[in-house]
């Protein structure tokens, strides 16, 4: 199914209205929470697979469809999203959803209804639920850096969260309103920075996994095979070759 413009906004509508239903099961992600998970989602180093993750968004549980008719559409709706996610990480330009702009004064954005209190949480779920395939694979020189990324994007999720940002973070001389203005001055660049990292490492390991995958291919060729690296050479004349010293 392609969706047309108008037709996308009356699809998203759709689903918004699908997600925060009475009839989804308790502890549903609202269609805000939604969209910081997926930018997870998008910007983790390994591929996740839908099968993996959509579960997620009904707590586990069955989402309750009326039909396979609904099933489809409530599900293709959350796949174009997530693409649309995946392809601003890919461009380098994540950013806020325009459902999920903050609101003023900054501490206004820890209500619960508040769209990017909601959208933190969203992302929130979503990095702990990636955690340990982002400390398998983060360069140790990156680690400040995704550590103060967290920090910006789930600041508000959750009051408490944030004030224990806080007692890390301020002096005697600034506020948890001053702290949160910060916030969101610099939410943008962190969105950028958390996908920058998320794709370089998930490159990286592409990049090594198809090194790795040549090495073993190269190990089981035969010396009468062609050579596995495509020059239509013998294998043993090619890279099986020995190695001269000079």
């Amino acid at each position: 199914m392609i969706f047309s413009e108008k037709s996308s906004s009356e699809a998203f509508d759709r689903l918004r209205s699908f997600l925060e239903s009475t009839d989804r099961p308790e502890d549903t992600f609202t269609y805000n929470e939604l969209l910081g998970f997926l930018f997870t989602i998008a910007s983790s180093p390994e591929m996740i697979p839908p099968s993996d993750w959509v579960p997620m968004i009904f707590a586990n549980e069955e989402a309750n469809y009326r039909d396979s008719e609904e099933a489809n559409i409530i599900t293709e709706t959350i796949m174009i999203l997530y693409g649309q996610c995946n392809q601003q990480v890919v461009d380098g330009n994540p950013v806020l959803p325009p459902s999920c702009a903050s609101a003023q004064p900054p501490m206004e954005n820890f209500y619960d209804d508040a769209p990017l209190g909601q959208w933190a949480n969203g992302f929130l779920i979503g990095h702990s639920y990636l955690e340990d395939v982002w400390e398998a694979v983060v360069q140790e020189e990156w680690e400040e850096e995704l550590g103060s990324c967290l920090m910006v994007l789930s600041f508000f999720a959750d009051i408490k969260l944030a004030e224990a940002y806080s007692e890390e973070a301020l002096t005697e001389e600034r506020s948890i309103e001053d702290l949160a203005e910060s916030i969101l001055e610099v939410f943008d660049d962190a969105m950028v920075s958390y996908a920058r990292m998320g794709r370089a490492l998930y490159i990286a390991m592409q990049e090594l996994e198809q090194e790795e995958k040549k090495e073993a291919s190269m190990e089981d060729a035969e010396k009468d095979e062609h050579c596995p690296c495509g020059s239509g050479e013998l294998f043993s004349k090619c890279c099986g070759a020995p190695k001269t010293i000079h």
